[in-house]
Order: structure tokens, then sequence, then C-alpha cells
């Protein structure tokens, strides 16, 4: 029996001037916050940024706990 539990993503979104790539993308995620153990990315593709939605989706989804 799976136990309940709440995840947090938090995107903070900036863009920084003259850069080649000029967007900024902190995603943090945590999959079960009674854990605390949280990553943090740093992005700077769109595409990017959805797929790492997509990846602590499923891991929310399948209960795994990736390493901080």
């Amino acid at each position: 029996m799976a136990s309940d539990r709440t995840g947090l993503l938090i995107i903070r979104a900036w863009v920084e001037e003259g850069a080649s790539e000029p967007l900024r993308v902190q995603v943090r995620v945590v999959t079960d916050v009674a854990t605390g153990a949280e990553r943090t990315l740093t992005l700077v593709r769109p595409e990017r940024v959805c797929a790492a939605v997509e990846e602590w989706l499923a891991d929310i989804l399948t209960g795994s706990e990736q390493p901080g």
C-alpha cells in the first residue's frame, strides 16, 4: 500500500541580458516533503524545463526518490 506523499516543484525564471541563451531557469524539486530531499537544476532551454517537470511528475507517480 502506497503512503500519501506531497511533492513540491518551484520554477524561478529570469532573463540574463547579453547572454547567447538569455533564459535562466532554476527548478527545485522535492518528491516527498517529509524527507526533505531536494534537487536543484539550473537550465537555459524551455524544452529541458518541460522535461524536468515531466520527470518530477513521473517520480511522484512511481514513488521513487532521487538522491539530492
